[in-house]
């Protein structure tokens, strides 16, 4: 009789558990229909006040979209003002109508005026553990609305813009490469590196819808950011060195003039990089030695192979050289060669940070050295 107590208190016990087990796991369920997602942040700092934006994505137009129905997909823009980065946050969610959750949180744009607060924006991003570091870091120089309210072709949904997959977009252009969080924290916090941010920004000028002129974001140059001081700005125009020393190099298409009206288009498709440092004489010296690969994309008049070869070799040089000079003209060391210094000669390079602060090479420091494969010449041929 005992026994047969003491078996029904234990299947009583058990069957507690399992319903404890079974109730535990609904406390704290959320319905989705009653959270915010916010897939973009940007950053604004004026008047001593922080301007925080955040881009709101509706998940089921984009399914939608997806699955073939063609409609526009909905965007919701916020906008909070503070005196620190999460003052501003809260203010934002005040107004909110439903949870705000950045778990999708896939980018970050910092605008040229909040660098200098750059320190606190990453400090307050990252302590939030849901914040990923796999989100993806611009910087700008234009009102951060104008980013976040660009047009889509096709009435696709933003995720599928720029800022959202900017890997293919970008490498295709062999402009710069993109920046997630955790390497541009990594880079930032490197007293020896230079930072260089892509800098997206919006154009009117190149695409249509019918006869109206469209929003379209664009990779419109990059900052550089050394020893957590403020960002200098190089527009497009003053960085085709930078694609040579590109390590993720993937394609290029370069025009070359020959004599007269003889040109060409060539089709780089590989560049291998090596940087040696001579710390022999006084100062060091640095000779960036690249070697190219690349094919005939189409010619116009008549280039010879050794025309083609020589002018490649030439115009690679004088484009790696050009950005070289005009980033120490901006005081910038855009191809990181004080890191090169660091990595190799610590001792040496302790010495010159020491006696200079914010110390560069010099202008007639560094050697290039390219070495040109035209690996085809197309149906035609060369001679």
């Amino acid at each position: 009789m005992n026994g047969d107590r003491r078996a029904y208190k234990g299947m009583r016990v058990i069957g507690a558990l399992l319903i404890c087990l079974v109730i535990t796991g609904c406390w704290d369920s959320t319905n989705l229909e009653t959270v915010d997602y916010a897939t973009a942040v940007g950053v604004e700092y004026k008047e001593g006040k922080f301007i925080v934006y955040t881009q709101l994505v509706d998940f089921a137009s984009i399914a939608k979209s997806e699955g073939g129905e063609n409609r526009a997909a909905k965007v919701w823009i916020g906008r909070g003002v503070g005196p620190t980065f999460y003052g501003a946050y809260s203010e934002l969610l005040r107004t909110a109508q439903t949870e705000m959750n950045t778990e999708q949180l896939k980018t970050v744009i910092i605008r040229d005026n909040a660098v200098e607060k750059l320190d606190e924006i990453l400090d307050a991003l990252n302590r939030v553990r849901v914040s990923r570091y796999t989100s993806w870091v611009f910087g700008t120089t234009g009102p951060i609305e104008d980013i976040l309210t660009t047009s889509t072709f096709f009435a696709m949904p933003q995720t599928t813009s720029l800022i959202y997959s900017p890997r293919d977009q970008m490498r295709r252009a062999n402009l710069i490469d993109p920046l997630s969080m955790q390497h541009f924290v990594a880079r930032y916090n490197e007293g020896a590196a230079t930072v260089l941010l892509p800098v997206v920004g919006v154009s009117t000028r190149m695409w249509q819808e019918q006869t109206q002129p469209v929003k379209m974001q664009v990779i419109q140059g990059m900052f550089a950011i050394k020893r957590k001081g403020s960002a200098t700005l190089f527009p497009l125009a003053e960085m085709n060195g930078v694609k040579w020393v590109n390590p993720n190099f993937t394609r290029y298409l370069m025009p070359i003039a020959g004599d007269g009206a003889n040109k060409a288009t060539i089709a780089v498709n590989d560049v291998k990089q090596k940087v040696r440092v001579d710390v022999s004489k006084k100062e060091p010296v640095f000779t960036i030695k690249l070697s190219v690969v690349g094919e005939v994309a189409e010619i116009g008049g008549h280039m010879s192979q050794k025309q083609i070869v020589a002018r490649m070799k030439q115009v690679i040089k004088e484009e790696v050289l050009d950005t070289y000079r005009k980033g120490l003209a901006k005081g910038e060391d855009l191809y990181n060669l004080e890191e090169a210094l660091y990595r190799r000669h610590v001792g040496l390079w302790r010495k010159l940070t020491h006696e200079r602060d914010g110390w560069l090479p010099g202008e007639d420091d560094l050697i290039v050295d390219v070495s040109f494969r035209l690996r085809g010449s197309g149906v035609f041929g060369l001679s």
